[in-house]
């Protein structure tokens, strides 16, 4: 927020004032949060987010710091806001790989925690929109398409949905994973996952696609 803060008072003193304040209207805003909350905070071994929170409870604190940040943004001038959904997080290779009593399936309680949290961020947008006259706050969902693939891959021309394509693709994330580290599989494009938990660029493509045909359409 303090980023975008910064990027309104230099787009002001470029353009002026009031053509700032169209292009901040008409702008597009992509909004993504809580997976890696938790992946790496809620479900972490040294996390201390489970003695304070119920796993609902988390969800609520979770939702309640996207209505805050969705009413700030809102406040800033944002009128055009799709809200990407949780994907089935229980099905990320790095989820998986520790899985060791459903056999390397998917973990089942995080995919009906992302759910879950998906209802309460539909049921949080409607009241932002009923609140908010001239806010179109969109949700983007990806659980249903993402879920599909992992257990379709062959049908979106993927060959590997079970490990990402850097490393063991099963714990390896982040800067460990690049085109110069001889661990990179050859083609990224017949796997579902580029590292344990990233999506590859074929199947980003595929949401992006799926985004521009339903909650970014009105906004085109």
């Amino acid at each position: 927020m303090e980023y975008f803060k910064e990027y309104k008072k230099r787009l002001t003193r470029y353009v002026g004032r009031k053509k700032a304040m169209h292009i901040i209207h008409e702008a597009v805003y992509i909004v993504s949060v809580g997976t890696n909350d938790f992946i790496e905070n809620y479900y972490s071994p040294t996390s201390s987010r489970r003695k304070q929170f119920t796993v609902e409870e988390y969800e609520d604190f979770l939702i309640g710091l996207a209505a805050r940040f969705l009413s700030k943004l809102h406040r800033q001038g944002a009128r055009k806001i799709s809200f990407t959904g949780f994907s089935p997080f229980g099905c990320l290779p790095s989820e998986r790989a520790t899985n060791f009593l459903g056999h390397g399936g998917c973990v089942e309680q995080y995919n009906k925690v992302a759910i879950d949290f998906n209802m309460k961020l539909q049921a949080l947008i409607e009241r932002l929109c009923a609140s908010f006259p001239g806010l179109k706050l969109r949700f983007a969902p990806t659980y249903d398409l993402f879920l599909h693939v992992v257990q379709n891959p062959s049908s979106y021309g993927f060959e590997n949905a079970i490990r990402g394509c850097c490393g063991t693709g099963r714990m390896e994330m982040g800067y460990f994973c690049n085109e110069w580290s001889r661990f990179t599989c050859e083609d990224p494009n017949k796997f579902v996952f580029w590292d344990s938990v990233h999506p590859s660029e074929s199947l980003n493509r595929i949401f992006a696609n799926q985004t521009l045909r339903t909650s970014l359409a009105e906004f085109l």
